[in-house]
């Protein structure tokens, strides 16, 4: 047959044709291939219906505070709070799970549910080319560095005694972080809860505007550790 076009409208997107080997209740997460979706009504066992896959929904959620705007995954057999153990949840642990969307809306942590912005799309932004495009929020003096997905961290020192952070373990192997010193109040110094290299250095100082260091998440042994990738400027220590 000739060709007739290099491509045909056929819907708006919001779902996708789906149909299950057994029975799937309305209100159900579902991954389907390269999508995750959401049943808006039942489908039975061999029937074509169809999976939602874009619009706010609120999802059960694990026992843990979601920020506004966090990247939200699906834990297939997570413990919802208050909900049956096992029957999976919503979750900002990206490791061995399924992305969904991004929070529309803080949850608290004894919160049951989490209002999401249902993308569809299984595979999130953790590509070569902008693994490293997201913004992470500067905790400030003595706060945490956030490790619920790669991204970017510009440090801001206001205090010219000196300032600190601390990183704790990665949350999946291959997740990237990307720190640097924007503004040189003062110098950074950042407890990492895991070694960053061979020599075992846990601690990074940042004592210029410019400095910076990209770590990348491996597994040693059976616990997940920061590894050094680039350094340029900041001194490493083992305390």
């Amino acid at each position: 047959m000739a060709q007739e076009f290099q491509a045909k409208f056929i819907q708006r997107g919001d779902s996708i044709d789906y149909t299950p080997v057994s029975a799937v209740a309305a209100g159900a997460v579902v991954v389907a291939g390269g999508h995750i979706g959401i049943t808006k009504i039942p489908i039975a066992a061999g029937a074509l219906g169809a999976l939602a896959i874009r619009g706010l929904f609120d999802v059960v959620k694990a026992n843990e505070e979601i920020a506004d705007g966090a990247a939200v995954y699906w834990d297939a057999d997570g413990n919802p709070y208050n909900g049956t153990a096992g029957t999976g949840c919503a979750t900002t642990t990206a490791g061995g799970n399924t992305f969904m969307g991004f929070a529309a809306g803080l949850a608290g942590a004894t919160t049951e549910v989490v209002r999401l912005d249902l993308i569809g799309v299984a595979a999130l932004t953790n590509t070569v080319h902008n693994a490293l495009t997201a913004d992470l929020t500067d905790p400030a003096n003595a706060g945490a560095i956030p490790v619920a997905d790669s991204g970017k961290c510009d440090l801001v020192t206001v205090t010219a005694l000196g300032e600190t952070r601390t990183l704790a373990a990665p949350t999946y192997v291959g997740q990237m972080l990307l720190l640097s010193l924007k503004t040189d109040g003062g110098d950074c110094v950042i407890a990492v809860a895991t070694g960053i290299n061979q020599t075992g250095n846990n601690q990074i100082t940042m004592d210029d505007a410019g400095d910076s260091i990209l770590l990348v998440a491996i597994t040693a042994g059976a616990n997940k550790r920061w590894r050094v990738v680039a350094n340029d400027g900041c001194t490493l220590a083992t305390v």
